[in-house]
């Protein structure tokens, strides 16, 4: 895979997978490949005790179709392997989010605080991630010039400070349940407990970001 905006994602994914028990590898080796991929190099696989991902991200042309139909062969009889297929579009790729405004994203924290107050925890919760990114890109518009799997974000905003430590762990746990929520668990419950962390997390990132935005009008 040659293409810069690809190979932006993949990297973007690792953190998440690895939040998520996953061990990665991109462009596996042979060493690395299950045997039965034989000579296709997939985009990544990631492993763990229970479940084995090959991951692709394409775009649409009539290469992809083809490698595609091959891949699918190649797993068609292995239910110990799933495909997990990332599409990307020239308006995703090519067309960064913009920087929103302090009073925007402090209407988003509003928002989840008051989802959460009419019992609305799992969507307070979608909300809250939608506004951590925001912030994140506005204090860190070079690293989160594109937009970012939860693991990357929580991770890059850790590892420059932006977190603390205790509130990396906290938002390690929400990301886990935002990803359960996303991919379809009905079941799964957000505390009033989470979502106060969550908008506690976001204010204290909210106050940073207001903080750098005066220090460069």
């Amino acid at each position: 895979m040659s293409d810069t905006t690809e190979q932006y994602i993949l990297e973007n994914l690792v953190p998440e997978l690895e939040a998520d028990g996953y061990e990665v590898f991109l462009r596996p080796g042979r060493a690395a490949r299950p045997a039965f991929l034989k000579d296709f190099v997939p985009d990544a696989i990631a492993v763990r005790a229970d479940r084995k991902l090959v991951i692709e991200v394409a775009r649409t042309s009539p290469d992809t179709s083809t490698r595609l139909e091959r891949l699918n062969g190649l797993l068609r009889d292995r239910d110990d392997w799933e495909l997990r297929l990332i599409w990307i579009s020239l308006t995703s790729a090519d067309q960064p989010p913009e920087i929103q405004s302090i009073p925007a994203m402090r209407t988003r924290i509003g928002e989840v605080k008051e989802l959460a107050a009419q019992g609305h925890r799992e969507s307070a919760l979608l909300v809250a991630w939608a506004a951590f990114e925001a912030i994140g890109r506005a204090l860190l518009p070079t690293q989160f010039r594109r937009p970012q799997t939860p693991g990357r974000l929580v991770e890059v905003l850790a590892r420059e400070g932006c977190l603390t430590p205790k509130e990396a762990e906290i938002s390690r746990t929400l990301m886990k349940k935002r990803n359960d929520l996303v991919h379809g668990d009905l079941a799964l419950r957000v505390t009033d407990d989470e979502v106060n962390a969550i908008a506690t997390i976001l204010d204290s990132l909210l106050l940073q970001a207001e903080e750098e935005s005066n220090a460069h009008a």
